[in-house]
């Protein structure tokens, strides 16, 4: 079984040896395949994780009339804590000097300017999540309107819970995933049209010699794995070289970068690389296969 593995592997380094200049062209299709695939699934897991975090760190939040009296903020307390799916224990009063020293700590060296204003002008408010993220914008309408909040004001709505941020970065990640996906289908087909011309050349330049195997009675396995084994080489040498550059150019240079501009600390983790790598290698494989496999069928029809 050795000597005949080794029979099957020394056929098909020959065999890309002698069709040199194709090899090279599907080795490096497969390259930029991998490489795509791979900026595209270390990049897409940042952004799905990133969604995810600003999914379950939405928090509401009512702001008070400056007149409001003690008797409406206690009514409206006790609304929110009454309403279903508030999550037990988050809500918090957030009164305007608590909101005034928060903003004083996000400007750091700014907050000298808000000395050049005249009084407190951010409002209290109250703070608090629900139990399921999907529920935020049914809880927050439920809030809307009790005496004492402050009126709604376009492009300021009360209660708010950043809607718009959110949104944004859902939709922004499924854009990402389409064009990525896009461009990734087209070069994988790409990618096996030309390890299929690889293989038929292969298969061309030895058809008189697989003409002569089946006739002896050779199954059909026997004559397609040497080509089968050809082709996933050239998937497996395209995927290692798109890992290589993958290292040097995306964990090295890039991950930081793109981490802190998304999340500001706190930042959630992309894929892990060694399990990015595997993957690639799989679909490297599989894409060799795919493509030899495709083009032995015909030509097995002796």
């Amino acid at each position: 079984m050795e000597t005949r593995w080794r029979f099957f592997v020394v056929e098909a380094l020959m065999s890309l040896k002698g069709n040199f200049a194709t090899t090279i062209a599907a080795v490096v299709t497969v390259l930029v395949v991998m490489f795509i695939a791979g900026l595209g699934i270390a990049l897409g897991s940042y952004v799905y994780n990133y969604s995810n975090k600003v999914r379950d760190d939405v928090t509401i939040r009512a702001y008070l009339k400056d007149s409001s009296t003690p008797k409406q903020i206690a009514g409206i307390q006790r609304m929110i804590t009454q309403t279903p799916g508030v999550l037990a224990g988050s809500l918090q009063f957030v009164s305007k000097d608590d909101a005034i020293l928060r903003l004083q700590k996000q400007l750091g060296e700014d907050s000298e300017l808000l000395k050049l204003t005249l009084g407190n002008p951010l409002p209290a408010s109250f703070e608090f999540k629900a139990e399921n993220p999907d529920q935020t914008a049914r809880i927050a309408k439920a809030v809307a309107g009790l005496p004492g909040l402050d009126r709604p004001q376009p492009g300021l709505p009360n209660p708010d819970y950043g809607a718009g941020k959110a949104d944004r970065v859902l939709k922004t990640a499924g854009t990402i995933t389409l064009v990525l996906l896009g461009m990734g289908v087209v070069l994988a087909i790409a990618a096996i049209l030309l390890i299929g011309n690889t293989i038929r050349l292969s298969i061309f330049a030895r058809r008189r010699e697989v003409e002569v195997m089946k006739l002896v009675g050779a199954t059909n396995w026997f004559v397609r794995l040497p080509f089968m084994i050809e082709g996933m080489l050239c998937g497996l040498a395209g995927s290692i070289l798109a890992s290589i550059l993958l290292a040097v150019s995306y964990q090295t240079l890039l991950a930081d970068r793109v981490q802190s501009s998304m999340t500001g600390g706190g930042s959630p983790e992309s894929m892990a690389f060694p399990l990015l790598i595997l993957l690639l290698m799989v679909a490297g494989l599989a894409i060799g296969a795919i493509g030899s496999g495709l083009t032995m069928r015909r030509f097995l029809q002796v």
